[in-house]
């Protein structure tokens, strides 16, 4: 396994060398982390970094195969980098467990693998985003509701604490961007605990900043995107059969002009089943069909890739253990047509007017 790390990091380096458009970053902009001042920092406070593009993946730690704490996950994250990807998102989860809600965390992502791992990936000229997220069986975030005020403080004084561990890990590890939080549809209109946990965060870590909002009304509606520097979108917006993507860019850039914040993708994805297109957020819902996959990636970066406020997508996902391939129906474009067209458009040289 020694070996099979080692030959994966050089292949990753001999193709990021080899590579036109790989290394057309500047890693040298990383922000060094400077001590926590004391007391709440004010929006006057936060010093403005330019916007970076991002052409990233969500790499999960996928429990066949070892998740983060194994050889190969430093060997795959070797193989995405030769795909054209320089950036990608590190996943640690949280779980709400039982009736009481309790939200518990550090158990499969384990912080010494996740900094093992974004170490390889800065060897790697890759950019990091920490993106803590929550897991709640039979759910997700977006349908988590707490009604009653007594509990949702208790809740929410426990994500408090979860949110400035790994916004602490971020610090440690150097990461490019920290993500807050990720679709909480329901408790992101309480505008005052999400601005008083980004400036408790912005003690924590000096990077910048996003928040994971979900398509439709939570990205469009979200009041603190003034408090971040990126609107993070999980775009799963349905595409219409031609896949002419030109209402869905109107819906965007309406948002993004009024906040005036890039925008970046935190998460997006469409499965490789029949039909996925309107539904991008499902899987397995019918045969497979890898070309309906491949031709949204194409048609979303087509629409997204000119438009000066966009900075980057996180595909939704490729696992530490590379499933996936021509018999998958999930959301992974691993080993799949989606993969070239990825990599086709990641190759590509954009520019960006620093802010």
């Amino acid at each position: 396994m020694r070996f099979v790390l080692v030959a994966g990091v050089l292949l990753g380096l001999l193709m990021a060398w080899r590579c036109p458009g790989l290394l057309d970053v500047d890693l040298g902009s990383r922000q060094p982390r400077s001590p926590a001042r004391a007391g709440f920092l004010t929006a006057s406070d936060v010093v403005q970094r330019p916007p970076f593009f991002q052409r990233g993946v969500n790499f999960t730690s996928e429990g066949r195969g070892g998740g983060y704490r194994s050889d190969g996950a430093h060997a795959m994250l070797a193989a995405v980098r030769g795909r054209g990807v320089d950036a990608v998102a590190l996943v640690p989860y949280g779980v709400v467990r039982g009736e009481t809600k309790e939200l518990r965390f550090g158990g499969w992502e384990r912080d010494e693998s996740i900094s093992a791992l974004s170490a390889t990936a800065h060897q790697l000229r890759m950019r990091v985003m920490l993106k803590p997220q929550v897991w709640i069986r039979g759910s997700y975030p977006g349908d988590f509701d707490l009604p009653d005020a007594e509990s949702r403080k208790r809740w929410l004084a426990d994500y408090r604490v979860f949110a400035l561990h790994y916004a602490r890990l971020a610090a440690t590890i150097h990461a490019d961007v920290f993500c807050v939080g990720t679709e909480f549809a329901k408790l992101s209109p309480y505008e005052d605990y999400w601005r008083t946990l980004i400036a408790e965060i912005r003690q924590e870590y000096t990077g910048p900043l996003t928040y994971a909002a979900n398509w439709g009304e939570e990205f469009e509606s979200l009041r603190f995107w003034d408090a971040l520097d990126y609107m993070g979108l999980n775009n799963y917006y349905p595409m219409p059969d031609g896949l002419d993507l030109s209402g869905q860019v109107t819906r965007v850039e309406a948002v993004q002009r009024r906040v005036g914040k890039p925008v970046l993708f935190t998460e997006v994805g469409i499965s490789s089943y029949e039909g996925a297109h309107r539904k991008p957020w499902a899987e397995r819902e019918g045969p497979v069909d890898l070309e309906v996959q491949a031709a949204a990636y194409d048609a979303l970066l087509a629409a997204f890739w000119e438009k000066p406020w966009f900075y980057g997508a996180y595909w939704w996902k490729v696992g530490t253990n590379g499933f996936g391939g021509p018999e998958d129906r999930t959301h992974t474009p691993w080993g799949k047509p989606a993969m070239d067209i990825m990599s086709r458009w990641y190759r590509k040289p954009v520019a960006r007017a620093s802010k």
